[in-house]
């Protein structure tokens, strides 16, 4: 009889202490044994891993291993591991169901007090992101613009970055000030879904302009045949380097990196009618030789010199710009007089140039010589705050004979005055002898240069794709010239 109680008695001792330790009665507790340190568990989706710092063991107690218990109710599973595990994964949990996790260290026959620590597993998180499309650019006093925009899981939510120009009134934008407004979109993060990546999209404020007359005096839709090259009764296409006659002018004076060839300037026959001018890279086997050794670049440029003139009015034309790091596509005129008054005397007009490099800016510049003959330029950019690659855009100019205004989608880039060039005449406008100037139209593609940078050396292929080129004039001012 003693000895039944006996056994029932140890039978209770163990079980008592399998209740505080957390582990098994395999091995017997000893409060002795040193405990691991800084037990952690982090959560995942129905997964938790169970982390912690070796034990210092002892002459006495040295480590042999480590036990760890994962409980949840009535439910448990114990792992055994050797003394060089720190860390174990315990996989098939339930999402949302809070489990409790004891570390105790083993020493032969021994093991220490538990060291015990909770999480609860929860599902992976869903990505998330947001599509705000582009908000229309607003006059000062207009009525508020409903703002939109489509996200995988909650609704996004709008704020005004730049609140002294513009504030957000529930869904919609209002109007506070001249300048640029720029809103961003944010989907926010719930149980279910992470917040996406904030989307930023720009409007320009303006003052509702005064109603002009613009009449379209000349155009080029490009709708010719497939592969057909531009109208050689409007464009003529440049040719090589820019080495040689008639421009000797090696690099087109840029260090550009591209040799020009009638046949990289093609439409597209597309009931849009476009015009692709079309850079590829090419390789050392190729049969063209540039200032520099062998081309790097085959691409396009066409201009209407010696075949139509433009004096003031309104240019424009509807591109999508070339993609890549080292893209250089431009839109731009030069004095027809470029012959017998060299540049920058002539005068150079840049409507558009970009950098692939700067997907989202725009370049407006007047470049002129300065009274002592030397060239100045003044202009300055647009952030479009969208790629400038992926869509067609407007690039236009107001010219007047005091003024020149370059736009973006008819939001300005840069305004210069006459008087801002410090000249008394400027090529821009009536020379001494009361005589209008005439420019002429180019369009083109480069590669590299000062301005296009360095190129991509994974780049094989850009291409500036042309809508339309369209001249107005504005209120009965503009002509087109024979030459």
């Amino acid at each position: 009889m003693r000895t039944v109680i006996r056994l029932l008695a140890i039978t209770s001792i163990a079980i008592g202490m399998l209740a505080v330790s957390g582990v098994t009665n395999a091995a017997t507790l000893n409060s002795a044994v040193p405990k691991p340190k800084y037990v952690s568990a982090t959560a995942g989706n129905a997964a938790v891993t169970v982390k912690w710092t070796k034990a210092t063991g002892t002459s006495k107690y040295r480590i042999s291993g480590y036990q760890v218990t994962a409980t949840k109710g009535s439910w448990k599973s114990v792992k055994t591991l050797a003394s060089s595990v720190t860390s174990v994964r315990f996989t098939g949990l339930s999402n949302s169901s809070l489990y409790r996790f004891t570390v105790a260290t083993l020493s032969s026959k021994y093991v220490s007090t538990g060291v015990a620590v909770s999480a609860t597993p929860k599902a992976s998180l869903l990505g998330n992101s947001v599509l705000f499309g582009q908000p229309a650019d607003m006059f000062l006093g207009a009525a508020d613009q409903q703002l939109y925009a489509v996200a995988a899981g909650p609704d996004a939510v709008f704020t005004a970055l730049t609140p002294n120009t513009c504030s957000i009134i529930g869904t919609k934008v209002h109007a506070k000030a001249l300048g640029d407004c720029i809103i961003r979109a944010v989907a926010p993060a719930n149980a279910f879904y992470l917040a996406s990546v904030p989307i930023d999209r720009l409007l320009s404020i303006g003052v509702e302009p005064a109603p002009v007359v613009k009449t379209l005096l000349w155009s080029d839709e490009f709708n010719g045949l497939p592969g057909a090259e531009p109208s050689s009764n409007r464009w003529t296409a440049d040719s090589t380097d820019g080495c040689g006659a008639p421009y000797n002018n090696c690099g087109w004076g840029n260090g550009e990196r591209q040799y020009y060839l009638t046949t990289k300037n093609k439409q597209d026959g597309s009931n849009l009618g476009v015009l692709n001018i079309q850079a590829t890279r090419q390789t050392n086997s190729t049969n063209y030789n540039c200032y520099f050794g062998k081309c790097e670049w085959l691409s396009g440029k066409i201009t209407t010199y010696n075949k139509v003139g433009f004096t003031y009015g309104y240019m424009e034309t509807r591109a999508k710009l070339a993609a890549g790091d080292g893209a250089w596509p431009a839109f731009w005129m030069l004095g027809s007089n470029i012959a017998t008054t060299p540049w920058p005397a002539c005068g150079e007009l840049d409507i558009m140039e970009f950098k692939g490099s700067d997907p989202q800016i725009t370049y407006g510049t007047v470049h002129y010589a300065n009274s002592g003959g030397a060239h100045e330029y003044k202009g300055s950019t647009k952030d479009a705050m969208v790629d400038l690659t992926a869509d067609y855009h407007r690039y236009g100019m107001m010219w007047k004979s005091d003024e020149i205004t370059f736009f973006l989608d008819d939001n300005v880039v840069y305004s210069m005055r006459k008087s801002d060039s410090g000249l008394t005449r400027w090529p821009f406008g009536p020379n001494a002898q009361g005589q209008d100037p005439s420019f002429y139209v180019i369009l083109n593609l480069a590669m590299g240069g000062q301005f296009g940078g360095s190129i991509d050396p994974t780049l094989t292929q850009s291409t500036l794709s042309v809508d339309w080129v369209r001249y107005y004039s504005i209120d009965g001012v503009g002509k087109v010239n024979a030459k």
